[in-house]
């Protein structure tokens, strides 16, 4: 209990200043981001973090190896991409992104503004690709068209793009001002805009070379010629990638250089253990999402300075909070809601909804009684889990939010609710199931998610004390996202998503009827949704979110679990790694230094 203690004191701590820096930047209607102005970061302050070529650090080493859990899809086509993958971040573009203070800067574009009206962008004037072509506001224009689907139907791409309804409701209009200057008229306002499509929070948009992209997916897959800090030497999807230092990278801000590395490799190793051991064995410099039975009596930076190397260990570790977050939700209630829908409505913001059938072989299912349903919730020790079987390394929460992100209240995500498995049994009676029930469970592992299995075996532990047996069911991660998209696993789930700087505003993808990745809904949640996410002014929004996650929570559909911390182990060989602290996303390890 003393380490959720410790967790939960320094998640406040930072979640004080976490609000108001790239979220709430990106939510103000003249907010502008600008390299040329910027405090310098921590990084390019003297003595702050070890740096390439200075005092006596190699200014290159010829290699680095990173172990990881999962690098999401293995597709390299950013217009294609089914699912995150964040190996992108290395050989193709981001609009911005985040530095080590959790700050959005430069990246692409040097500064942007976002108003009701759209978002105008300016592009950095040496920006460009691996074959010469220049990243200007036309490539970037480009990435646009290719996201929405302009050329399905051409040059290979046949079927829509999953991401293809996103850019289409975002998107009114395209006006290229100059070659570095661009500006997107939305549809209406889009507070979200950056954290959505723009690469400075958990992303799924990243910008490819749009020459090579335009000759087709096959013809891309054999040179995909990117505009970031490495090339692709060799690809064995599924197993590694090899890239290799582009030389004449244009990048030249203090948190996007070329790198020191120039030959960084990423093995995927699911197994949690077996990366840990390349590590301990000399096989490889990082192991991403060390297994927190493992990581809880490892060395830790943030006892002395976090991301350093504290010296004197063969092995030391830096700690990423509130990168995920866990969630129960029962998904017949949903789907009930959606086979009563009237043909063709549409929801507040003028899309489709969609309808599914109701499984005939549920009716009457014991989880559509909202009793059923708070007693399943009441019957878990979510803290015991996180005090026992996370070793303190997760936080047991009651909001829907990520901890100290845009839309967090204190006072709902650090009020788990309580265990009570006595009232539980009471609920359990007055519905009729005093002797219990048998109903079916599904989860999938993502890369940077640690706990969830813990947490599931848990669950059925806890459960089995009241009556109830689950079978869980786990799905590869990619099958699992499907699977959430077409309702397909009914009677609970335990969804996962990643951190979201501005997660209140863009909700997870989950909260609204037309959601790509479901929690709930109904017709005050989408009223909320798109009140919250129809203006720019903050305090709208954050009243809008408030009575959004109150409603959310009264439903008694989904309840949250925990959030969840990420360990991450270094060999002595590796110097610093400078990174933000609240995790969105994967981790820049092209900001390592490391001694030969």
């Amino acid at each position: 209990m003393a380490l959720v203690t410790v967790l939960t004191l320094l998640i406040l701590a930072c979640g004080e200043d976490a609000t108001p820096t790239a979220t709430t930047a990106a939510a103000q209607p003249t907010a502008t981001t600008a390299a040329a102005t910027a405090t310098p970061t921590a990084m390019a302050q003297a003595g702050a973090y070890p740096q390439a070529g200075v005092g006596g650090v190699p200014a290159s080493v010829e290699k680095v190896t990173i172990a990881v859990d999962d690098w999401g899809a293995s597709e390299l086509n950013p217009w294609t991409l089914g699912n995150v993958s964040f190996l992108h971040d290395y050989f193709n573009l981001r609009i911005m992104m985040q530095d080590e203070n959790g700050d959005t800067v430069a990246l692409w574009a040097t500064e942007y503004e976002l108003t009701n009206e759209g978002v105008r962008f300016q592009l950095n004037p040496n920006a460009k690709f691996q074959d010469g072509s220049p990243a200007d506001a036309e490539a970037m224009a480009e990435n646009f068209r290719g996201f929405r689907g302009d050329y399905v139907g051409t040059a290979g791409y046949e079927d829509p793009l999953w991401n293809g309804s996103q850019l289409g409701d975002a998107i009114e209009s395209i006006e290229i001002v100059s070659p570095t200057e661009l500006f997107v008229a939305t549809s209406r306002p889009f507070p979200a805009f950056m954290e959505n499509f723009g690469g400075n929070a958990y992303h799924l948009f990243w910008y490819g070379n749009p020459t090579q992209l335009r000759k087709g997916p096959d013809a891309y897959r054999e040179n995909q010629y990117g505009g970031g800090q490495y090339s692709i030497k060799e690809w064995k999807p599924a197993e590694s990638i090899l890239f290799e230092r582009w030389e004449d990278f244009w990048g030249d801000y203090p948190w996007y250089q070329k790198p020191q590395v120039r030959l960084m490799e990423f093995l995927e190793i699911p197994d949690h253990s077996a990366r840990f051991a390349l590590v301990k064995s000399g096989q490889a410099d990082v192991a991403y999402n060390i297994p927190w039975a493992i990581a809880k009596d490892l060395v830790r930076s943030e006892d002395t300075q976090r991301g350093v190397n504290p010296g004197g260990t063969d092995i030391w570790s830096q700690t990423y909070q509130g990168g995920g977050h866990l969630q129960m939700t029962f998904i017949l209630p949903l789907l009930e809601r959606e086979s009563q829908l009237p043909e063709g409505r549409v929801d507040a913001g003028g899309l489709d909804i969609k309808q599914y059938e109701f499984p005939e072989e549920y009716r009457g299912d014991p989880t559509l009684d909202v009793r059923v349903r708070e007693a399943l919730n009441l019957a878990i020790d979510k803290r015991q889990v996180s005090a026992t079987a996370h070793f303190g390394l997760s936080l047991p929460t009651g909001s829907i939010y990520a901890p100290g992100s845009f839309g967090w209240r204190d006072e709902v995500g650090f009020n788990a609710s309580p265990f009570d498995p006595e009232r539980a049994k009471e609920l359990l009676d007055d519905a009729g199931y005093s002797d219990g029930f048998e109903l079916t469970g599904h989860f999938g592992q993502f890369a940077g998610r640690p706990g969830i299995v813990e947490m599931t075996d848990a669950i059925a532990s806890f459960w089995s004390k009241i009556g109830v047996t689950v079978t869980w069911q786990e799905h590869e991660p990619g099958d699992y996202v499907r699977g959430i998209r077409v309702r397909e696993w009914p009677q609970v789930m335990v969804p996962t998503f990643g951190r979201q700087e501005h997660s209140g505003v863009r909700l997870n993808d989950s909260y609204h009827s037309t959601a790509g990745y479901i929690a709930t809904w109904d017709d005050e949640i989408d009223r909320l949704f798109f009140e919250a996410t129809g203006t720019t002014d903050v305090d709208d929004q954050l009243q809008a979110l408030a009575a959004l996650e109150d409603h959310v929570l009264s439903l008694k559909e989904t309840f949250p679990l925990y959030a969840m911390s990420l360990i991450t182990a270094y060999s002595d060989r590796v110097l610093a790694h400078p990174t933000v602290e609240f995790s969105p996303h994967f981790k820049n390890f092209d900001r390592l230094v490391l001694k030969d």
